[in-house]
């Protein structure tokens, strides 16, 4: 099963997704392909002193704690043309006792005519780095990875480009997570989801990005 927020007019189809069981799922996997379809002016992001916008289309698997997570993965393509284009994965998080929601996207963003890996991290707001895909691999089919990793010095989520050959590119380590007064993220729900997003407000026309092997790991 998994959950589609759409805010276009196309149709789409769900595919099933593999569990290991129903009672305690600790794999989400598809290797099927589906597609997202974001209309213009669509986005996810986050900007003082006022603008907060969560309108880009998702397909998402169950929601379930925080503390459970492991990883997801998922690997997708697109023609991009417009300023902004995206797609990727996005975590969401939601607080059980009403804190504000936060949010995690990474995967490929169109900027300045030049296709960048992208990773915004949004606590109280929303801050972007990127790098060119040509610094890793000239490519049109990307892949992301979010892993929780626990080291020396605690515990956090790590991000990553993943090469055609397997190779793990870090792109950013991210702490908040498991940060403020709930370190075992047992106060937070996780989303996790596909993302399309088309900015641009005078684009003519749909982004379509197409996905597939889509996998999120829980423990």
């Amino acid at each position: 099963l998994i959950v589609e927020h759409n805010r276009t007019s196309h149709p789409q189809t769900l595919h099933p997704y593999l569990t290991l069981s129903t009672a305690a799922i600790s794999s989400i996997m598809s290797s099927e392909a589906f597609t997202l379809f974001a209309s213009p002016d669509t986005d996810v992001w986050k900007k003082p002193p006022s603008h907060n916008v969560y309108s880009a289309p998702t397909k998402a698997v169950p929601t379930k704690s925080l503390s459970q997570f492991k990883s997801a993965k998922i690997t997708f393509s697109a023609d991009w043309s417009e300023q902004y284009d995206q797609g990727g994965l996005i975590l969401t998080f939601d607080s059980l006792s009403g804190r504000e929601r936060r949010w995690i996207k990474t995967g490929l963003e169109y900027y300045n005519g030049t296709q960048q890996i992208s990773t915004v991290s949004c606590h109280s707001w929303a801050d972007w780095s990127i790098v060119p895909l040509t610094a890793f691999e000239d490519t049109k089919t990307i892949t992301v990875l979010v892993e929780k990793v626990h080291d020396d010095l605690g515990l956090g989520l790590w991000i990553y480009y993943v090469k055609q050959d397997g190779t793990k590119e870090p792109l950013r380590e991210v702490c908040w997570v498991y940060g403020d007064d709930d370190a075992s993220g047992t106060d937070w729900n996780l989303t996790v989801g596909a993302l399309a997003a088309r900015p641009a407000k005078d684009a003519k026309s749909d982004l379509e990005v197409q996905f597939k092997d889509f996998d999120v790991q829980w423990e």
